[in-house]
């Protein structure tokens, strides 16, 4: 009885620590981000632990969290600004379909002193 206590807490041991060193080895990207400030954090943590699923994301957010590049647009190192916002682009303006009506104003009256 002794024994099969001992190899089932054996088991489970080894399967809790499999898991939790998976788990760590898939976070590593992240801790790097973080370490490296890079902008674009959650989006590597995000990308390496969707990694567990699909191997070869862990490796792209692994070279991301190395590279310092912004993932969707140009970048530069010099270029780049903690502060700086993300720019807001500007909203469409509305098209109406509606003829626009001219208003036509009086003439001002000129003052004839």
């Amino acid at each position: 009885m002794g024994i099969k206590i001992t190899s089932l807490f054996l088991i489970f041991s080894i399967i809790i620590i499999t898991v939790w060193g998976i788990y760590m080895i898939h976070e590593y990207p992240g801790k790097v981000a973080k370490s490296r400030k890079h902008p674009q954090l959650r989006a590597i943590q995000v990308t390496s632990v969707m990694g567990l699923l699909i191997f070869p994301l862990w490796i792209f957010a692994l070279i991301w969290a190395h590279s310092n590049a912004i993932v969707g647009k140009l970048y530069n190192q010099g270029d780049f600004n903690e502060n700086d916002e993300e720019q807001i682009t500007p909203e469409p303006s509305i098209v109406s379909s509606e003829p626009k009506v001219k208003i036509e104003s009086k003439p001002k009256a000129e003052n004839k002193d």
